[in-house]
This record gives structure tokens, sequence and C-alpha cells, in this order.
């Protein structure tokens, strides 16, 4: 089990987190919760689902907690009653899980009536599809796959392996690295708590309406998947950064115009790699860098993605990294009404598309007689007009990629693959 400090199961309330706070702060107006999705082969009963899924959020103590105000005004989440996870089962075939997971990325939670996680299954006697569903005060991307991995141990009858911590990021950051020095020459948080990127106007933030995102993936060959670290590591450059690079080709190549501005691509950064030892804490654990951009037609895709890299020059240091993140977190520790919330958002982090990598996914392919064929996501809407969200992970070899978007580039996914596949077969 991966574990920061001894695990500690948290029966009473605590203020939520910096950025706990600040994403739900921002959810009252934008919901920006996460999805993950698991293909599993093999035999299974609903009700083999629904225990399973109850004992792993039973596992995790944030997902049973309310947030409310203390008489204070603080944030606060506070333990409940377990009850049993929302588990909304449908026929396996009788809708795509990317229609599943558009579903639940327009609903919100309620933060005042717990759990702040709920799933949908497409059931079938011999094959399954789990779509996972939490709150990001409380989780992200990487948090829910580990989730993905213990929600499947617990159906094969295994021992889960979960960390049980509870505590803020910023609160184990100190645990493991100290608390911030003063730096005043430190410059600021390379982050999504702020941007090294110039100062732009505000971004325009879409009003929620009820209608559903546009949701879609697809998947590269274990070949092409393969080649593409393979020839990034030649290019001196990472597949993270080509993403990034063959994402801004792409839109060059859908639209006709020049953008007015140079774009702003996110990359969200694991700090649980980075940072904490490796934790697969269920929290959310991500900071992230603004990409330079290139944006001229003609720049080919190992040159974007070299340029794009340069993001990550300034966090290569644990040290320095930890300073950043804790430094942003003070900052915005500092926001605590929903307004405010929306309001920085849109002045600082606000950004024009997020290509948010998990990695090579760490789980094995066999539980038991059950076997994970595939993982999707993370699927996420942010609440900025007009952005277009890539989720990537590599499973099994393959690297699954997932669109989001409430106005979609049609063809993105396409188009990406493509400027890959030339990148590919340019000589280098």
């Amino acid at each position: 089990m991966n574990s920061l400090v001894e695990p500690v199961i948290s029966r009473t309330a605590r203020a939520l987190g910096a950025m706990e706070k600040f994403f739900y702060l921002l959810s009252q107006s934008h919901p920006n919760h996460f999805v993950m999705a698991g293909e599993v082969s093999g035999e299974t009963r609903v009700d083999q689902w629904q225990d399973a899924l109850d004992l792993v959020a039973h596992h995790s103590p944030l997902v049973w907690s309310r947030i409310e105000r203390n008489r204070d005004g603080v944030p606060m989440f506070a333990p409940v009653a377990h009850g049993a996870v929302p588990l909304q089962v449908k026929p396996y075939g009788s809708s795509h899980w990317t229609d599943e997971a558009a579903a639940q990325v327009a609903q919100p939670f309620d933060e005042l009536n717990p759990p702040l996680m709920r799933a949908t299954l497409l059931h079938g006697e011999v094959r399954s599809i789990i779509v996972l569903v939490a709150h990001h005060s409380i989780g992200d991307g990487l948090s829910l796959t580990a989730l993905l991995g213990d929600l499947l141990r617990a159906m094969a009858g295994q021992p889960l392996v979960r960390s049980q911590e509870t505590m803020a990021v910023e609160r184990l950051i100190e645990v493991t690295h100290g608390a911030p020095q003063t730096d005043t020459n430190a410059p600021a948080p390379a982050a999504v708590d702020a941007p090294s990127a110039p100062v732009r106007e505000p971004v325009v933030m879409r009003e929620p309406d009820g209608s559903r995102p546009h949701v879609e993936a697809l998947c590269l060959t274990s070949a092409v998947t393969h080649e593409l670290r393979e020839r990034a590591r030649a290019e001196r450059t990472s597949v993270q950064s080509a993403l990034v690079a063959a994402f801004t080709q792409a839109v060059c190549s859908l639209t006709a115009d020049a953008p007015r501005q140079p774009m702003r691509v996110l990359s969200p950064v694991d700090l649980r790699r980075r940072l904490l030892g490796g934790s697969d804490h269920l929290a959310m654990c991500a900071s992230g860098v603004v990409h330079p951009d290139d944006h001229s037609r003609d720049a080919d895709l190992w040159s974007r993605a070299r340029l794009a890299a340069q993001a990550f020059a300034d966090i290569q240091s644990p040290e320095r990294l930890a300073a950043q993140v804790l430094g942003a977190h003070a900052m915005l520790d500092t926001v605590n009404g929903a307004a405010d919330a929306k309001a920085v958002f849109a002045q600082a982090f606000g950004n024009d598309a997020v290509i948010t990598n998990l990695g090579v996914v760490d789980l094995p392919k066999r539980f038991g007689s059950l076997a994970l064929d595939a993982v999707w996501g993370p699927s996420v809407a942010v609440g900025v007009a007009g952005e277009q969200v890539i989720g990537a992970a590599t499973y099994d070899d393959r690297l699954h990629l997932v669109h989001t978007s409430y106005a979609p580039m049609h063809g993105l996914l396409d188009r990406m693959v493509v400027e890959i596949g030339a990148a590919l077969n340019k000589a280098s």
C-alpha cells in the first residue's frame, strides 16, 4: 500500500484545504467533477458491483461527508452515516459509455447530500462498463483510477490497497517537505493556481444551461502507442508534450483563421509522483503548467513538442515545486466566495484547452476471474466557454483519448491522430 504517513481514517470534521475549497466554490456556479470509465469482461452481478462500490466508498471517509460551513463560515468536510453509493444501472449495449459520461459531467453534486461519488453501470452477463464520478474537492483522474482498481479487487474478493489518508494536499506536502520558506526572489507559482504565462483578459465562463457536453473517445493501437513513446524520447521530449503539439496542430488544421492571441493549453501536473511518494489515496492532488505556444501553421509537431516541454522545466526540483504549490495554495486560501472563485478562475486560470494525461495506468490486467480491458478518461468540463478537454490514459500498451467539450471542434481527436501519424512517419 502506498502511504505518505501512517493512514489516518478521519471520523471528525476538518476544514477543506485551499484547492479543495477553491474547486468546491467554483462548483457552485461551474461543476467541475471528474469522470473515469473502465471496461471489464467476466461474469458479474449487479449486486456485486453495488457491494463493491459501497466497500470502496467506506474505505475513503471523505466520500461520505457533507461540505458545509461552520460557525466561522469555513467550509468543512462533515462525516455522515454511510449508505449506498448511487449506482444507475443500464443494460450493456443500451447506450455508449461516452453518452453516460456526458450525462454525468452535466449533473452537479449536492454537497449537502453525500456521498460525493456516484456511478453508472452498463451491465451485461459477461461484459460491463463502469463509469465512476467524484466531486473535484475529493478526487481527480488519478485517484479515481486507483479507486477503479480497488473496486475490481473488491469484486474479486481481494484486499483493498489504497491509502486511507484524508489530509489536504498542502498539509501532506508540508509533512513531507516542510513548511514553505519565504523567498522574495521566487517566481510566481507555475501552476493552474497561478500560471506563468503573460496576463490576458479574463476568459468568458460558460453559463450552465442543463445541456450535456460532447464526449467522444478513440484508442491508438499498441504499435502506434509504442512508436509514439519511443519517438518522443528520441526527439528529447515526452508523450504529453507531443499530445499538446498534436492538439495545437489539429486546431490549426481545423480552423480557417489564425487565433487572435496564443492559445493557452494547460497540462495538469501529478503531485503524487513528484511530491507525495506515489500515494494513491482519494484526493485532489494536482497542480499544472501552461505551455508556451507557437501557433504558426508551419511548425512541425516535434518542434512544437519541445517548445511545449519548456513549461515543465521550472518544476523539475521537488523542493521548488513544493514551494510553488504551497505559495499558490496560500493565495487560493484567501478566496472565500463562489463569485470570487469564478472571477479568480476567469482571470488567472482560464485556459483554451486542457490536456490531462494520466500516463501509464498502473493497474493489473486481471482481478480474479475478471479482466480490465480498457481505462478511459478523465472526462471533465471546467467551465471556460469554448474549452476543449483531452483526457489521456495509457493502459494495456494502448493510448486511450477522450475529448470533452460543450463547444466541440468536431473531428479533433481524429485530426490529432493524423498529426501524430504524420510526425511518426517523418524521418527524424
